[in-house]
This record gives structure tokens, sequence and C-alpha cells, in this order.
């Protein structure tokens, strides 16, 4: 198990600075809660970082533990058998675990914008999906078909009329970049984690996922419903400090990224690297569309089932109501802009050396 103070190897307990921090006789009362999300080693899922960092977690008396993403096991399977209290799905994994009957359900919808889509080198001639003929797709794992065939479909073909080969080349940055650079793939489909990996390796990119193919909630929080009213409290604190670190970014985006330099800093060896992959999580992937954070679009559910079904991935369209649960939305936005800023001061006080500026 992996504990975010902990993510990558990296013991940076010194992170999270100030009047927040719980004295030592309270954190021995400190709630537990086990998560996954897509990626535990990149800030574009910064929340996760930014909570623990300025201590919104700790402030509510909870730590959250971050279990390993790297897995071949389905995120799903880590509620059913009670290891994980939430799991980030995204959309193609909450209707295919609905149409098996599992009894999930989605509790806050983390991105209103999908991260996937397929990109190519930014001096690639490839201008537009329609020109994706006779090429080679890499992906950053099987996951990510589903992206390509819906994407194709989108602009009427499939990967068979097109002649295109898909391979899973992995999520390493250096090995995608590699495989676009030398020719091995021509084109690259993953979401935001895999492509600022390859923006960080030296290659430029260029998304050619069209717009309407992004519109849907591209990464949810996640419940076992049988389990879900005893964890009520637990998940309503996490869902909490997750939103007020979600609109962080928008308040102060340098601080945010500063924050989670601390966790990843690699992603920040180019620095203006590091704040374009932060501007794309924070004003694309994970930019509230909505009046609430997390609040719950059941006619964007409804909406993208259509190529579910035509491409054989469920069986039938699902009614939203048989895996939503807005019951936290209320929970998770009841804090203030006042503490959200409070935090973020505090920390840039006691840290003026690694604010970028």
């Amino acid at each position: 198990m992996k504990v975010f103070s902990g993510v990558v190897g990296k013991a940076l307990l010194g992170a999270a600075v100030g009047a927040l921090a719980l004295g030592a006789a309270q954190a021995q009362d400190m709630q537990e809660i086990n998560v996954i999300s897509p990626n535990d080693a990149t800030c574009s899922v910064y929340p996760q970082f930014v909570a623990q960092g300025l201590g919104y977690w700790e402030a509510e008396g909870l730590k959250a533990n971050l279990l390993p993403s790297e897995t071949t096991i389905p995120f799903v399977a880590f509620l059913q058998n009670g290891d994980a209290d939430l799991v980030m799905l995204d959309s193609a994994q909450v209707l295919q675990a609905a149409d098996a009957g599992l009894p999930i359900k989605v509790v806050y919808e983390a991105y209103n914008f999908a991260p996937e889509g397929i990109v190519v080198a930014a001096d690639s001639p490839i201008q537009g999906l329609s020109d994706l003929k006779d090429v080679t797709i890499g992906m950053a794992s099987d996951r990510d078909l589903i992206t390509t065939i819906i994407s194709m479909d989108s602009v009427g073909t499939t990967l068979e009329d097109n002649n295109i080969t898909t391979v899973v080349v992995g999520d390493s940055g250096p090995v995608m970049a590699g495989a676009l650079r030398d020719g091995t793939i021509d084109a690259f489909a993953g979401g935001s984690s895999d492509r600022a990996g390859i923006e960080a390796a030296g290659v430029a990119i260029r998304n050619i996922t069209p717009p309407e193919v992004s519109r849907n909630p591209g990464n949810s929080w996640t419940a076992w419903a049988p389990t879900m009213e005893d964890k009520r409290e637990i998940i309503g604190k996490f869902l909490r400090g997750w939103a007020m670190a979600q609109h962080g970014g928008v308040v102060d985006t340098k601080l945010t990224a500063s924050v989670c330099r601390e966790f990843i800093p690699e992603q920040f060896e180019d620095v203006a690297l590091g704040i374009r992959m932060m501007n794309t999580a924070i004003y694309e992937n994970q930019l509230r569309r909505t009046k609430d954070y997390g609040e719950l679009q059941p006619d964007v559910w409804s909406a993208i089932q259509g190529p579910y079904v035509k491409l054989g991935e469920i069986s039938k369209e699902i009614s939203p109501d048989e895996f939503l649960d807005s019951s936290f939305t209320e929970a998770a936005n009841n804090w203030t802009l006042e503490q959200v800023k409070e935090a973020m001061a505090k920390w840039k006080e006691a840290n003026p050396d690694k604010v970028i500026n």
C-alpha cells in the first residue's frame, strides 16, 4: 500500500505545514480511507497531492492512503473485495461494471471533460482522425482501446476500415516519446498524465481528438453500494478535501503547482512544461462545468452510452439512476473559499523558497 505522504518513494512529510496540522494526540484518532486513482505518480491528478500538502484531509481528521495504480486487477475489484473504499473509474469502466450488475455508485464526477484522447507529434502531417489510415496507434494500456475505437467512430470509420494497428507501449514518458520520435507509432492514445510524460521527455504533441468525444465524465469517484452507508463519513470528508484542492488550482495555479512539485519534482525539471501540464489539468480536464464540485450529470451519462452499445462494450443502455448517487454532493461542497485561501497562504508563508513565481 502506498500512502500519499510516501508516494513514489518520497517521504515529504514537510509538505504539510501550518496551523492545519494536528497534534500527535489528535493524529492517533485519525480515520483512514483507502483509494485508487488512475495514476499516483503524476500531478495531472493534482487534488490528491494538494489536499494532503495543504492539510485539508488532516484538518478533517482523515488520512488518505493511495493504493498503487499500477495493477492488472480491475479497480472495481478493489471495491468488491473491500480493499478500497473509493476508486476512480473512467466512464467505460463505470458503464461496464453497471452492465455486469455490480452494485457500484458514482458519487463524485472528478472530471467533466475526458482526459483520454489521441495525439500526434506536433510536426506530424496528420491533421485529424480522418488522416489516420495505414498507421500504428500506440496506447498506454489496453484500457485506451475503447477511446481509440470511439474516437474513430466519431468520424464514421473503424480501425479495420482504415487499416489501423494498435500496440500497447506502456506509460513510461521516455518510451512513449521515443516511439513517437522514431516513428514506431504514428499516433498515441492515452490520458493527460501520459501526454504530460511525453512532453516532459521532450516531444511536442498535438491533440486531434474532437471535443465531442471528450465531453463525458472522464473519471469519477465510485463506491461499493452495499458498504457505502457505513463509510459515509469518511467518504464525505475525502470528497470535501478533494473539492477544496480542486478549487485551489483555480484560486492560485502556481501555488498549486508548487505543492505538487514537492511530491513529483521530476515533472517540474522543466518548470514551463510542468506549469503547462498543470494548466491542462486545472483548466481543461478538471475544470468544474457544473454548479457544484462533483455534481453528477445524468443527461451526459445517458448521452454517451450509444457508442458503447453500438461497439458491444455494454449490452444495453442503462438508466443513470442505477449507478449514480448524488447524496455526497452537499458534503463535498461544505467548505468556504476562505478556508481554501487560508491554507494556501499558510503554506506559502512557511515555504517561501518553494513557491514557483
